[in-house]
Formats: C-alpha cells, structure tokens, sequence
C-alpha cells in the first residue's frame, strides 16, 4: 500500500506520520505541484492525501493505480467527484474538525466589523484616546441572526449568537428542522437579519447563490458574514452595496479575486486570509478525522465518502 501526501501540508506531526506508516509506504511532497506532476506523483499512489491541488480536469480513468483520495478539508471541489467516482476512486473529506473554530471566527469578524476595531485600533496607534463619535454601534443583543446554511457550523454560530441573546433564523436545503433556529427561506433570512452568516458547501450547484437581488433585500444595518468560499457570493454586487451603503458592513474569509479586489478600498469591510478553521484544537482534530478516513478505507469501513453515489466499482483497499 502505497499512501502519498500530494501537496505542501499546511500542518504535519510527528505522530500522524508514525501513524499512517503504520499502514503502508508513505511519501510527502512540499510543494504544490502543476497538474502534469501531480498525475506523475498520482499515478504512483494507492490513496493519496490532497491539500491544495485542483484535481478537476483530468483522466482519472488512466490512474489504474489509484483508488482513494482523502481530502485534508471539508469542501471537496478541488476534485471532480463524479469522473472520480465513475472511474471507482473513492473521495473522502473531514467535515467536522473545524466547525466550532469557524463559528468563534464568524463573532471574531462580526464585532470586529461591528465594533470597527481595525479603525479604533490605528486611532489609538496614532495617539488618540477617548474617541467616541465613529464608532458608534449596535449592540447584537435582540437582533437577528440570519443562517444560510443550519449544518455542524451553522448549529455552532447559533449556540454562539443565542449567548449574546440574539435571536437565530435560518434557511437549509432540505427543509429540516434545527432546535434554537426558526426556520426561513432564504429569501426572508436575508430581508429579516441584522447579521447573515453564510454555511454553504461549494460546488457546481451553490456557485453564486447569493445573487445580487438575494444582498439587495438586506437592511441597510445589516452586516453580512462569510467564512465559507467567496465564489458563492456576487462579489461585484456586495462591493457596490457596501460602497454605496446600501448594506452596513461585511467580513469575509475568502475572496474570488484576491489580487487588487476593490472591496479593499472600504472600511465597512473586514478581511482574514481564510484562516477561520485555524485553531490549535482543530487542526489537531484535523489529522485524527484525516487519518480515521485513511484507515476506515484500508479496513473496508470507509468514512465521510462524497462521492458514494457516483462510485461505478469499489477498487479493494489492498492489491
């Protein structure tokens, strides 16, 4: 069993690595290969671990070799699934490490917009003191929270929210009740919270969703919030509401257009570089569901699959 960490590990112990040689051969790259190289390195593996690279555009039939891929994070569109599934590799992910880390961030960047910390902080860094008159705000207290998105993080936001004694409203795709959140269409959540806080998956499907009529229902206290991807957001429209405002401010985790966004040039925004899950505890939590997942698949008990449905054949775990 040949077991390959693909790309650059953002985080690697000493005791995942004894543990999964435990399992097989095992062989890291700190890099982030171009596509050629990563079938090369692909070609070579029975279960490879993926961090960073787009797997989406390729012959996953001529990868013979192949049969897992376990995705280090929760979201999975790095790969096509589906092409995945139909050439019998398997795809699993680690959707619950990082759910209560995400959740304090989505407070840390709600006051911080709220409260304008970054504004107040410079003013003191430039020796003012007792400045009252720009940072006047609102206290969350009575206010709504609007969820789109009521899974493991969004339950996690409104165990949060409803200590600060907001009340929580939310909209999910299948309808299901969640306790502590009445529920909503998406299209009341985003007319009726002081806050929304964004807990999609994104994917083919949820790409955009949150369409430029969706942020023009926003009151124009409100403050929206996303810690998921950037690409399920009209960035163009949040930018025009923002800078005409139409909505009070927003702090986001990820962006499509990184380089020269013009969300930058606002001060009602406020911005951190994807780092919401990145905590002490759940990057540890991160290698256990990780090497739970290697090892459910070796075993034949394989976890967090998210390509069941697509799988034309299940290629044994061991030649």
């Amino acid at each position: 069993m040949r077991i390959i960490y693909l790309d650059q590990p953002t985080y690697l112990p000493d005791e995942f690595v004894r543990e999964i040689k435990k399992l097989g051969e095992f062989e890291v790259y700190f890099d982030r290969p171009d596509i050629t190289t990563a079938v090369q390195r692909l070609s070579t593996a029975d279960i490879a671990i993926v961090e960073w690279t787009r797997l989406r555009e390729l012959a996953f039939g001529k990868l013979l070799r192949l049969k897992h891929i376990a995705l280090v994070m929760t979201g999975y569109d790095l790969v096509d699934i589906e092409a995945a599934g139909a050439a019998g590799i398997s795809v699993s992910n680690c959707p619950t490490y990082s759910a209560q880390a995400v959740a304090e961030h989505v407070f840390a960047l709600l006051l911080a917009v709220n409260r304008r910390i970054i504004q107040a902080d410079r003013l003191v860094r430039q020796g003012e003191s007792h400045v009252y008159g720009p940072f006047l705000a609102g206290e969350l207290s009575g206010r709504t929270l609007g969820l789109i998105g009521t899974g493991r993080i969004g339950q996690a936001v409104a165990r949060i929210a409803r200590g600060f004694g907001m009340h929580v409203i939310g909209a999910n795709r299948s309808g299901r009740a969640v306790p502590g959140v009445e529920a909503a269409d998406i299209r009341e959540v985003m007319r009726r919270s002081d806050v929304v806080s964004l807990h999609v998956p994104f994917h083919a499907r949820t790409k955009g969703m949150i369409t430029s009529e969706l942020l023009s229902s926003m009151k124009r206290t409100a403050l929206f919030i996303n810690t998921s991807r950037g690409s399920l957001v009209d960035e163009d429209a949040l930018f025009a509401l923002l800078r005409d405002g139409k909505i009070a401010g927003a702090g986001l985790d990820d962006l499509v257009q990184v380089a020269g966004n013009p969300l930058y040039k606002l001060d009602n925004v406020v911005f951190t570089p994807g780092t919401a899950w990145y905590t002490d505890i759940a990057r540890e939590a991160n290698m256990t569901e990780l090497l739970d997942n290697v090892r459910g698949y070796i075993s034949g008990m394989p976890r967090n699959i998210v390509n069941e449905h697509f799988l034309a054949s299940k290629r044994p775990a061991s030649e």
